[in-house]
């Protein structure tokens, strides 16, 4: 690839991280083993739109990157660009607010063989990793998606809560060790030079493209590790027999075919094994792997606008779902269940679905965790896999999540 180098003089990609020149843009995308990591530097664009500002985003994405076509460009996606595909009416405030957007078309692009995650420096505690909504609140929240399924609204939902962590250090080591605890093939570092960092150590593919070429990888159902590897193997298995589990795998499988039909060629949209697991640090995931090749005519913009948001963290139908989800949650996603990764040069591409995500801003801290609901969810489950997808972040930060009391009257 053009503009590719070898490594510098530091010992790996994280030392390249930390020395890289402060106040501008950098990424490391990083797979933690398996495969290639690469270290973004000496950007000569940048394209940022604030929050909120998301009309015409994707044509803007598309113009960009065609502009360096040459070049790998490397950036965040929030999810409030689905905006811009197709309006739902909007009631959360943004208590966080952070670039909806950010691109930047690096010059060098530094390479490293696959490798894993050597250990990572010290980092500070967080003072409190806290919680927005009470147990009771969330799981009465995903009572109410329930409801909407059993009255036809929707087949699933993916709801989400945020966390908000106090937080004084650097944000660069914080990556190193987030990757150390909880290792993810899809990790992502991105600052945007003005002060907003975002830290993914996502485990979850949203869309690569080569030539015609598309695959997604939509994960849905989690279950928790244990240290025991008996408990352990009871558990992925009691996961892979999950009906509920199951069923929210098919019927995101079945949104996704969907979504890639509108820009692939008659029937070259494929579905792989189902379903298929991984194991990561603190959980075990089903996923499933769906493919295309795309018409010709199809660019970057066409195939963003037919995918984006991915249905993994939206659920289905996706435009009713995006709707409910507005009155159920509590906070704006921003970069969180958006996408993270590179495009070019050409019209190569990979993100990630922007999930075990932090960003970075001003002494804070920001986090989310949710999961897909069925007609067959308990709301008590739903709760602690939230915090079970947190655990990873909670062993970066030195600290647990703190839940809100419940307020008696």
């Amino acid at each position: 690839m053009p503009g590719i180098r070898e490594p510098g003089p530091f010992a790996g990609p994280f030392e390249g991280l930390r020395q890289a020149r402060r106040g501008e843009p950098v990424a490391l995308l990083h797979s933690c083993g398996a495969g290639p990591a690469w270290l973004c530097t000496d950007a000569v664009e940048v394209l940022n739109r604030p929050a909120g500002d998301v009309a015409g985003a994707f044509a803007a994405i598309d113009e960009f990157v065609r502009r360096h076509a040459d070049r790998r460009v490397v950036g965040w996606l929030g999810y409030d660009l689905g905006l811009d595909v197709e309006a739902w009416p909007l009631r959360i405030e943004d208590d966080f607010p952070v670039p909806v957007l950010h691109l930047a078309a690096y010059a060098t692009v530094q390479e490293f063989a696959p490798a894993v995650v050597e250990p990572a420096p010290v980092v500070p505690a967080a003072r409190e990793l806290r919680a927005h909504v009470t147990q009771a609140d969330y799981e009465r929240r995903v009572a109410a998606v329930v409801e909407h399924i059993c009255a036809g609204d929707i087949f699933q939902a993916n709801l989400t809560q945020p966390f908000t962590a106090a937080w004084e250090g650097d944000p660069r080591d914080l990556f190193w060790r987030l990757c150390e605890r909880s290792p993810a093939p899809f990790a992502a570092y991105v600052e945007d030079g003005a002060g907003t960092a975002v830290l993914s150590s996502s485990p979850e593919e949203f869309l690569w493209r080569q030539g015609t070429q598309v695959r997604t990888r939509p994960i849905k159902g989690t279950a928790r590790r244990s240290t025991d590897p008996e408990e352990d193997r009871e558990l992925l298995a009691g996961l892979l027999h999950s009906e509920k589990d199951q069923a929210e795998l098919a019927m995101i499988i079945d949104l996704l075919r969907n979504d890639l039909g509108k820009v692939a060629a008659t029937g070259t949209v494929r579905t792989g094994p189902f379903p298929e697991h991984a194991s990561f640090a603190q959980v075990h995931h089903l996923y499933a792997t769906v493919t295309a090749q795309l018409r010709p005519e199809v660019g970057t913009l066409e195939l963003l606008r037919a995918t984006f948001p991915g249905g993994s963290i939206t659920g289905c139908p996706k435009l009713r779902c995006l709707e409910i989800l507005e009155q159920l949650e509590v906070a704006r996603r921003g970069v969180y269940t958006g996408a993270i990764g590179w495009f070019g040069p050409g019209d190569a591409m990979h993100l990630n679905i922007a999930i075990r995500t932090l960003v970075h801003r001003t002494g804070r801290l920001r986090g989310n965790a949710g999961g897909g609901v069925t007609a067959l969810s308990d709301p008590h489950a739903e709760w602690l896999e939230t915090l079970h997808k947190m655990a990873g972040l909670e062993r970066a930060l030195h600290c647990s999540v703190q839940v809100p009391p419940e307020v008696r009257p």
